[in-house]
């Protein structure tokens, strides 16, 4: 599922306030038939992942950026391919100057970190992947590229993509 329209078009508010009509919380959805209301929180949770526009930059190595719940390499290393990220670093690089060995890198590079953690936890088992305008630091082709290749792999996962630019919605 997807949703496009301007800055300041109240995507987010509409999402927050679906489920919620005229006042009436009876329902709020279900996962796999369940009430909502009655799923384990934890689990549901790590079933979940999102990449928003506002990243989360850990100074960790690349392998606990992608991964901090831990996986394979093999796959860490798919995901940071799918994400257009293979290249940045090895995966014990710390990602930032300050350690030793560390290195620096654009705010583009840490979008793309971000999309590889998201498709590394749906190899992992995450059953719903939120996008927040998961490409807002990319340029137009890479961009282009995320997206040409999300659409194109089997993820086998419910996805919701939010964003202001219609193209990857449509």
């Amino acid at each position: 599922a997807g949703r496009g329209g301007q800055d300041g078009g109240g995507r987010r508010a509409r999402a927050r306030l679906r489920g919620a009509r005229n006042g009436e919380r009876a329902r709020v959805g279900e996962i796999d038939g369940v009430d909502l209301r009655e799923v384990d929180l934890e689990t549901w949770r790590s079933r979940v992942r999102a990449v928003s526009q506002d990243f989360t930059k850990v100074e960790v190595p690349l392998r606990d950026n992608v991964a901090p719940e831990g996986a394979r390499d093999a796959a860490i290393e798919q995901a940071l391919a799918e994400a257009g990220a293979s290249r940045l670093a090895s995966l014990d690089t710390v990602l930032a100057r300050g350690y030793e060995g560390g290195t620096e890198i654009s705010g583009g590079q840490w979008q793309r970190i971000a999309l590889a953690r998201a498709l590394c936890a749906v190899k992992i088992g995450a059953g719903l992947v939120l996008l927040d305008e998961p490409t807002a630091q990319l340029d137009q082709r890479g961009e282009a590229a995320i997206f040409e290749h999300m659409l194109a792999a089997p993820l086998h996962v419910n996805s919701i993509l939010d964003s202001h630019r219609v193209p990857p919605v449509a």
